[in-house]
Formats: structure tokens, sequence, C-alpha cells
């Protein structure tokens, strides 16, 4: 046990392997009970919106610096992230009778993909929109790729947000590393595109100009300012969580059931 605050935090909590309900997992904040049916629909829906972005940006630009880039990476969480869902609310539907507090890896992989997708997201949207967006080159786009640029950078995310808003699914703060090491992650990989000679689409020596590694000393910094944005996104990812599990659980999912059943008359002895 770590003591952290006067409180006692299992190790356990770091990992995405146990909760006091798996119903969090597939069930909506704004619903009554725990029917898996209108999360489901929900995810297939996003499902094929974020199918048809992700075919959409492969159909526009068929080759193979796809993968190099941290946009496409997002969308292939953000599109894990529904896929997970559904597998999630279908598993739910087939096993009603699954009680314990130890998750199935379904669960788990739904909750680390849910994480790590939606601060992904958000930030790949902030990140684009406030640093690498360009007015002159958006006057050069045709309206097709004009649109296909607002789907990848800001439509999936607000699905993703979506997800956040309408499921239960817990976010805990110490879970924060799971979304930073995707991050570090990426950062490493642009390192050592970089230093095997790597260039992006057009030929340029760096995948993104802000992220150019032969100036170290700027990378270092954009990478570091960076990680920070990172941790402050899921920190108001945890703060939207908090007050939509308050919001719904005094409007919607308050329930006869869920109060503490009254005690006998002390006369009749009838409940």
């Amino acid at each position: 046990m770590v003591k952290i605050y006067r409180k006692s935090v299992s190790l356990s909590a770091l990992w995405v392997s146990s909760n006091e309900r798996l119903s969090d997992f597939y069930a909506s904040s704004w619903q009554r009970g725990e029917c898996p049916i209108p999360m489901l629909v929900l995810r297939v829906l996003f499902t094929g919106v974020a199918l048809a972005i992700l075919i959409w940006s492969l159909v526009e630009a068929p080759t193979p610096y796809w993968l190099i880039y941290l946009t496409n990476w997002g969308l292939m969480l953000v599109t894990s992230l529904f896929m997970c869902g559904i597998v999630m609310s279908f598993m739910a539907m087939y096993n009603k009778s699954y009680e314990t507090k130890e998750l199935p890896w379904y669960a788990s992989l739904y909750w680390a993909v849910f994480n790590i997708s939606i601060t992904i997201s958000i930030m790949i949207t902030a990140l684009y929109w406030l640093l690498l967006y360009n007015t002159d080159v958006e006057d050069e786009m045709d309206e097709r790729a004009f649109w296909l640029d607002v789907s990848t950078h800001g439509i999936t995310s607000c699905l993703a947000v979506v997800e956040l808003l309408s499921s239960r699914t817990p976010v805990r703060f110490l879970h924060v590393y799971q979304p930073l090491s995707m991050g570090l992650w990426y950062v490493v990989f642009s390192g050592i595109y970089h230093v095997a000679g790597g260039t992006d689409v057009n030929g340029n020596p760096f995948i993104y100009e802000i992220l150019d590694w032969s100036q170290s000393k700027r990378a270092g910094i954009i990478v570091a300012a960076s990680m920070v944005g990172l941790i402050i996104v899921y920190a108001f990812i945890w703060g939207i969580a908090l007050c939509r599990d308050k919001v719904s659980t005094y409007l919607i999912r308050t329930t006869s059931h869920d109060l503490p059943a009254a005690p006998p008359d002390r006369h009749t002895r009838i409940v």
C-alpha cells in the first residue's frame, strides 16, 4: 500500500484490472438501470463514423508516410476505442452474471484505450489548431481536403468526448501515466525516425517542423510543454468525469433500489 495524502491507495489502482462495478464500462450515465443497449447503439454509430474517417484518410493519402503522423495515431486510437466499446457492450449482454471486481480482459483493454485515446485525441486537436494550423495552406486546399482536415483534427476528438460524457467509464487520476506513456512513445519514435534519416511526405528531415530534432533544444522544449499539456488535459478529463457522475447520479441514476432498505416496523415487523 502507498500512503498519499493520508489515504491508503492500493498499487493495483495504478492498473486497469479492477473496479467496483463492471456496469461502469457498458452502461450510460444518463440512463436508469444497467442495460448495455443504449451505449451499444451509440458505440456502433460512432465506430461507423470513425471508420469512415479512417478509410477516407487512407484513401486520400495512400502512402507509407501515413503511419508517421501523430494525427493518424490518434485516429486509430479513437477507432479502437469504439471497437473495444462494442466488444465491451456485446459481452455485457451475454455475461450478465459477472459479479467479481476483477475485470475481464476486454474491460481492462477498453479502459486503457479509453484513458489514452480521449486524452491523446484532445491533445492532438489542441496542438494542431494552436501550433500547426496555417491559414495560407487552407486557402490552397480544395473543399474535400478541408473537410478531411476538420474530420481528423476535430470530429474524431468530439466523438471521443461524447463517449466520455455519455458513458460511466471511471477516470482515475493515477492513470495519467497511460496517455503520458503513449505521448513519450511517439516522441521516442520521432527521434529514432530522425536519426534513421526519415523524412516527411514532402522530403523534409522531420515529421513535424515544431518537432525537428536537428534543433534539439527547441524540440525538447516542445516535448516538455506537450507532456505538461497532456497532464492538464487529463486533469480536465478527470474533472469532467467527476462532474458527469455527480450530475447524472443526482438527476438520473438515483432510483428506489439505490436507497438503503427501510428497517421493519417494530410492531408489525413488516418492512
